[in-house]
């Protein structure tokens, strides 16, 4: 169906329902319950970078990197 069909039914923006929408189309909220039970799950699980440290890059090593790339003019 085309927008010049004359079997087209234009809705206002201001009158469309999104969740309805959504809901045509499969989409189920999360409930409070799953989206607890999922939270207790994330935090019981361990953390794999709980250990992971942050280094400093010293400044020396920062002056030391070359630019990407150099633009040379020939006369």
């Amino acid at each position: 169906m085309r927008l010049l069909d004359a079997r087209f039914k234009y809705t206002p923006s201001t009158s469309t329902n999104i969740a309805s929408t959504w809901r045509r189309f499969g989409f189920r909220p999360t409930t409070e319950a799953e989206r607890s039970a999922r939270q207790r799950r994330l935090d019981t699980q361990p953390n794999p970078s709980s250990g992971a440290e942050v280094t400093q890059l010293q400044a020396a090593k920062r002056k030391m990197t070359p630019p990407a790339f150099r633009l040379t003019v020939k006369k």
